[in-house]
């Protein structure tokens, strides 16, 4: 094995070159977060205790927080996991082992990889990591080999992408208190800490990742210094550092963003929500004319309590009121239509179903599944640049704790999530609409006559991802037996009545007791 060579600390130079091509990336993120949740990429000089300017509509933010929750529950749900190892019969027979018995073994395997989503706290750093696809179209992801996943905004890295879009290089810039540092790094980094100004001054810190033949390599430096124990390598299949994006763009180190698809709407809404706060809050003013030649004494009216009688003249008096209700009606209706469209382009299915006193199921389940079917594109990049890296991330760390045997190249961890699952959900609604039309064909018994309940329930196992099926349904030689019992018994059960009728007979033929013809 090939000696790794020396690293030269150059990630601020790094930084500050690659900082140009990320320029136009980063204002259209800028623009998408302020009208969507401003502050989630701040502008330049920005911090936690900067005053955010806010949106005179919540639609936006509302939409971004619900297709994150959307996709986070679809894509790392919960109560099922989200990948699992697959191999092929022949490899199982290579391995000398039986197909059931290797499959029960990966899934073991790969219950431990799925337990360390939930262990490091990884659920939450996924769901920020969604809205900052969304809204800013990239995120970048660091998954350790110990501790809780992070995650990195726009502004805080840069990244260099090859012609098939994979991480070539990338740099983080962070700013830490030197509270944070150990006296190693302090003194190898030349960091000088003025008295009582550790939690005051910040230390600029980079982290540089780049590929170097099949893996990849990161350090962190301070002041030009390398910090200790900083280097690290891992493989290019099980990065450490994922660099992440919503709309893959071909030739771009950047992706696109949702928001940026549907940007002329939110910034339609945007206009038409603040023309109508302004009008209706000119239009809530109460202001009252009196006809100046009028006998009318202002005051009075002023100071007269609820019921108290003053002298004056009706039609002297005239409220003003703004004659542009017709207008505020036009732009009403045109905001009602955006909020509509954007509706449907974040998923938001209470805004989508119609405004009526019926809407059936299959309506709103119609409605559910196109919804879905509009995010294919998005599940499959999220597939391959997320799901999958972080499943081998995953197996990678349980390799080098030595919780996982190393596995051979035969057996590949598949997704079974997203987009995966999406498919298998239309191949179970088919299969279930069959089934209820040829039930309603030809009723319920032909039905059971032409089909295999076990073929039936095999498939729908596989749509709604159910793992070891073969472990609940009966192997065919138990259902036989099973058969053959239920028939011996039925033949018995039907003999019983013949066998006390002859014998009845008997008694009756050999001068027995008289059958009772009753009372």
């Amino acid at each position: 094995m090939a000696e790794k060579k020396a690293i030269e600390p150059k990630a601020k130079s790094r930084f500050d070159t690659l900082s140009t091509g990320r320029q136009t990336a980063l204002r259209r993120a800028r623009e998408n977060s302020d009208l969507t949740i401003p502050g989630l990429v701040p502008q330049d000089g920005q911090d936690s205790n900067s005053s955010f300017s806010q949106p005179y509509q919540s639609l936006g933010a509302r939409g971004v927080n619900n297709l994150a929750s959307y996709l986070l529950v679809t894509q790392f749900p919960p109560d099922q996991h989200f990948a699992r190892l697959s191999v092929h019969e022949d490899a199982a027979e290579e391995l000398g082992e039986k197909l059931t018995e290797v499959k029960t073994a990966l899934s073991r395997i790969s219950a431990k990889a799925h337990l360390l989503l939930e262990t490091t706290a990884a659920r939450p750093v996924m769901m920020e990591a969604l809205r900052h696809l969304i809204v800013a179209g990239n995120a970048l992801l660091n998954v350790p080999l110990e501790g809780t996943p992070r995650i990195f905004r726009l502004d805080q890295y840069v990244v260099l992408r090859d012609e098939r879009g994979r991480m070539l290089e990338a740099v983080i810039h962070e700013r830490v208190y030197p509270s944070a540092l150990d006296e190693e790094t302090l003194t190898a980094c030349k960091v000088e800490v003025k008295p009582g100004e550790e939690n005051t001054q910040l230390v600029d810190l980079y982290t540089h990742v780049f590929r170097e033949g099949d893996q990849y390599r990161h350090y962190q430096q301070i002041n030009d210094h390398i910090v200790p124990n900083s280097e690290g390598a891992s493989p290019m299949d099980a990065p450490a550092f994922i660099a992440l994006r919503w709309q893959a763009v071909p030739g771009s180190d950047y992706g696109r963003a949702h928001v940026s698809e549907y940007v002329g709407d939110l910034m339609s809404l945007e206009d038409l929500s603040k023309s109508i706060i302004q009008f209706a809050s000119l239009a809530s003013r109460v202001v009252y004319l009196v006809e100046p030649n009028s006998m009318t004494d202002i005051e009075e009216l002023n100071e007269a309590e609820n019921g108290d009688y003053v002298h004056g003249y009706a039609d002297k008096v005239k409220a003003l009121q703004m004659e542009k209700y017709a207008d505020f009606q036009v732009a009403s209706s045109v905001a009602e239509r955006l909020e509509l469209r954007l509706s449907h382009s974040f998923l938001l299915q209470s805004g989508t179903v119609r405004n009526a006193e019926r809407v059936t199921a299959e309506e709103i389940r119609a409605m559910a599944q196109e919804l879905e079917n509009v995010l294919g594109g998005t599940y499959t990049v999220l597939s391959a640049e997320l799901q999958l890296p972080l499943i081998k991330r995953y197996l990678y760390i349980l390799q080098r704790s030595g919780q996982a045997p190393n596995l051979p190249e035969t057996i590949k961890p598949t997704i079974v999530t997203g987009f995966e699952a999406l498919g298998r959900n239309h191949a179970a609604t088919r299969l279930n609409r069959w089934l209820d039309d040829m039930k309603a064909r030809y009723g319920e018994q032909i039905l059971a006559q032409i089909t295999d309940p076990t073929e039936v329930g095999r498939r729908l196992a596989d749509s709604y991802g159910i793992d070891a099926v073969d472990d609940l349904i009966k192997s065919p030689e138990v259902q036989q037996e099973e058969q053959q019992a239920a028939a011996s018994q039925q033949a018995a059960m039907s003999a019983v009545p013949q066998v006390a009728k002859g014998v009845m007979d008997g008694m009756v033929a050999e001068g027995g007791p008289p059958i009772p013809t009753g009372a």
